[in-house]
């Protein structure tokens, strides 16, 4: 089974510091490999909310060094690496992001990887190119080869022609649209950057996602229907918890199950 689940949809400092949208970033499944991406503040507690379970990681993968993405990937680590007691699984980010990871963690995966842009490493079974970025941070997307299909994350960027051809062929286009259409924003995209780029890109579903405070004023599923109406490809706005199965999206195949804050946590056993 190859499923994308987000464990937050939240983007920026406001809604970090509010959580009125979760900061867990994404867990992805292809059949038996596991790999968290971006995980920021609360993705330990969003993947247990979730039913993930963080010792069973392959990797974890950060775009950049700002704290809605990497802040939780120290004590994911040491739930990859079962209490750092097993030299295991991936670390894969920017040289600029592994200043902010200390020695200690470093040292207990078993492998720590620095893709530039267009370079493609495998987790496990699974082909990933890391993918640039423009005007934020340093920062890389990646690109996940499946068996299903290609999963595209676009990481934290603003829009540029020149990031269109890494974005084709993808089935899933995830998108981190942090501003609603009448935003203007020259460090990230907004509504009208994501049109542009589905547009010409043409991926079988697109997802927005990574939502700051304006958007979520905005309302997301209305953005979404504005991009699915100016480009006639299907587009859904991400909800806290939401899952995706690949297998499945041509029918559905989707779990809008939403936040639920209240939710008993079902603590695992390392």
């Amino acid at each position: 089974m190859h499923q994308i689940t987000f464990l937050g949809t939240g983007g920026g400092r406001f809604v970090i510091l509010t959580q009125r949208r979760y900061s867990g970033g994404i867990w992805l499944e292809f059949n038996e490999v596991s790999i968290i991406l971006d995980p920021g503040p609360g993705a330990l507690i969003r993947a247990l909310q979730f039913k993930k379970n963080p010792n069973k990681l392959d990797a974890i993968l950060v775009s950049h060094n700002h704290l809605d993405h990497y802040n939780d990937a120290e004590v994911l680590i040491e739930a990859m690496t079962h209490g750092a007691n097993r030299k295991k699984g991936i670390l894969v980010t920017t040289k600029e992001t592994l200043n902010y990871i200390s020695e200690y963690h470093k040292n207990v995966v078993k492998a720590v990887l620095t893709p530039m842009p267009k370079e493609k490493f495998m987790v496990s079974s699974v082909n990933i190119e890391a993918l640039p970025t423009f005007k934020h941070s340093n920062g890389i997307g990646f690109k996940f080869f499946t068996k299903e299909g290609i999963v595209t994350y676009t990481a934290d960027t603003a829009f540029s022609e020149n990031l269109l051809k890494s974005y084709k062929g993808s089935k899933i286009l995830i998108l981190n649209t942090i501003f609603p259409h009448d935003r203007e924003i020259d460090t990230h995209l907004n509504t009208k950057m994501a049109i542009k780029i589905i547009q010409e890109t043409k991926p079988k579903i697109a997802i927005i996602t990574h939502f700051g405070m304006q958007m979520l004023n905005a309302n997301p599923d209305r953005e979404a229907k504005i991009i699915e109406k100016e480009t006639k490809i299907r587009t859904i706005a991400a909800k806290d918890g939401m899952t995706i199965t690949l297998e499945k999206c041509d029918k559905e195949g989707i779990n809008q199950q939403g936040k639920e804050k209240d939710m008993q946590l079902k603590l695992m056993e390392f």
